[in-house]
């Protein structure tokens, strides 16, 4: 049952941060162009928004194949592939924090904390808890 758990665990959390590149780079882009569009900025800093706008959008495609990447080798209870969901949970968990408090506790920043404890925690029980069993 507890693998079976963390299965769910860690396939919502690559998952949803795969998919979040969609939501990120199609659909959260449209209320940021609406607002750069209302102040002038100079260009160079125009284009370096955009870079680092769709990179973040390309980071989370990237993060996603690392995790589908890694999966083979977690359920079969081997550690070999486990750096990249640690990092990418890490990540997550410091992105959610540091985010949740920055935007004064905007709630949408809880999502990035629970896919990154998810992460976390999917990936203790694929490389440790098989060996106990």
């Amino acid at each position: 049952m507890t693998r079976t758990l963390a299965a769910v665990a860690y396939w919502f959390s690559a998952v949803t941060i795969t998919l979040g590149s969609i939501g990120h780079g199609f659909v959260g882009v449209k209320p940021v162009r609406a607002a750069l569009d209302a102040v002038t900025l100079p260009p160079d800093i125009m284009r370096v928004l955009w870079i680092v706008w769709y990179w973040a959008s390309g980071t989370m495609v990237m993060f996603g194949l690392l995790l589908f990447w890694a999966w083979p080798a977690l359920k079969a209870g081997s550690s070999s592939r486990s750096a990249p969901p640690l990092i990418i949970g890490v990540s997550y968990v410091i992105v959610g924090i540091v985010s949740f408090l920055y935007t004064e506790r905007d709630p949408f920043w809880l999502l990035f904390l629970t896919q990154g404890v998810l992460l976390l925690g999917s990936t203790w029980v694929f490389t440790r808890w098989t060996s106990r069993v």
